[in-house]
């Protein structure tokens, strides 16, 4: 990865331990330089277990194209970069081992058995490790967070697609587009907040509200999809 590629994965609060990955790894870039390397421990499952795979989320850079396969719905996407595209995807492996009914397929395991397209990754993942779903998606936008941290020119904000869809039947069990600025706080919350914290206010990157979102986004398909 070039020096300017590395410039634009700022993340901070929660996804520290991705950064501090990130920084330590020279070389072409992988999803695994971004996960944590102790993954969250789940709680005994309830329930049914699905087996989920996660894809690589499509993008466009400056060289062009690189779609979203499996996404039933037409998608306009910025110009991002490969590396903002795998931490997204990064940030659903990360989210979704939240969840206790699903068992989330390794992504070496998903890397090994890649296909020349993606339905024939998703028919080699399912021969393998009968797999029940696979979350994809494209990421559609960054917009930058411009000037000071604490009073920003320009908020930063991320927009994405998600989709579920089932491994056995190619259908599509749910979706969901996220597109969010991060938007200042109710002025009496943030009075209050003034007077009982000396820490000063902190306006989140693009990719820090991207990967909000991915755990917004996994925790509504974990309501909604049984």
């Amino acid at each position: 990865m070039n020096s300017a590629g590395m410039k634009r994965l700022r993340v901070r609060g929660p996804a520290l331990l991705l950064v501090a990955a990130l920084l330590v790894v020279s070389g072409c870039s992988q999803i695994r330089r971004y996960l944590p390397n102790n993954p969250f421990i789940t709680p005994e499952p309830v329930g049914d277990v699905r087996t989920v795979a996660v894809l690589p989320f499509g993008y466009r850079d400056a060289e062009g194209v690189h779609p979203c396969e499996l996404c039933s719905n037409p998608v306009v996407m910025a110009e991002t970069s490969a590396d903002d595209a795998l931490l997204v995807t990064a940030f659903f492996y990360e989210a979704l081992t939240r969840h206790p009914r699903f068992n989330i397929v390794p992504f070496e395991t998903v890397e090994r058995l890649q296909g020349a397209t993606a339905q024939e990754t998703v028919d080699r993942l399912d021969v393998m490790m009968d797999i029940n779903a696979v979350v994809t998606g494209a990421l559609l936008e960054l917009r930058p967070r411009i000037g000071d941290p604490a009073n920003p020119e320009q908020r930063g904000g991320a927009a994405f697609y998600v989709v579920l869809i089932d491994a056995k039947t190619g259908e599509e069990l749910w979706n969901r587009v996220f597109d969010k600025t991060q938007r200042p706080k109710n002025p009496a919350v943030a009075g209050w907040q003034k007077l009982v914290s000396t820490a000063k206010p902190h306006w989140q990157t693009s990719l820090g509200i991207a990967q909000s979102g991915a755990v917004d986004l996994m925790k509504n398909m974990a309501r909604t999809v049984r």
